[in-house]
């Protein structure tokens, strides 16, 4: 009976703590919204909005640059040539120009 507790110990401890393991990477990859205010190559400036892991979030400004956004009222996307700040969707932008523009945006 020893023997067998000394087998089964181990082998519960690993399945718990390998569900524990994934609770904790569902909780890292978990997406939310974000939004950019960004200048666009031609220049403008807009927000763009973003739903992404929310461990990306903090990288999001650097990992956006370059790629294509729809601008508002047109059918053209166009390149960020730099983000200069990204929030959480609720939260508010810390740039007196961001403020402006989200506030313009209407979200």
């Amino acid at each position: 009976m020893t023997t067998f507790i000394k087998i089964l110990l181990p082998i519960i401890l690993f399945i718990i703590s390998n569900d524990l393991e994934a609770k904790t990477s569902t909780k890292q990859d978990k997406k939310v919204d974000a939004k950019c205010f960004v200048e666009l190559i031609g220049g403008g400036e807009m927000v763009s909005f973003w739903n992404v892991s929310q461990n990306k979030v903090s990288n999001l400004s650097k990992s956006i640059t370059g790629h294509k956004v729809m601008v508002p009222g047109s059918k053209q996307k166009v390149k960020i040539y730099k983000a200069y700040e990204c929030v959480l969707f609720k939260a508010d932008f810390t740039g007196r120009r961001a403020k402006i523009v989200d506030a313009e945006t209407g979200h």
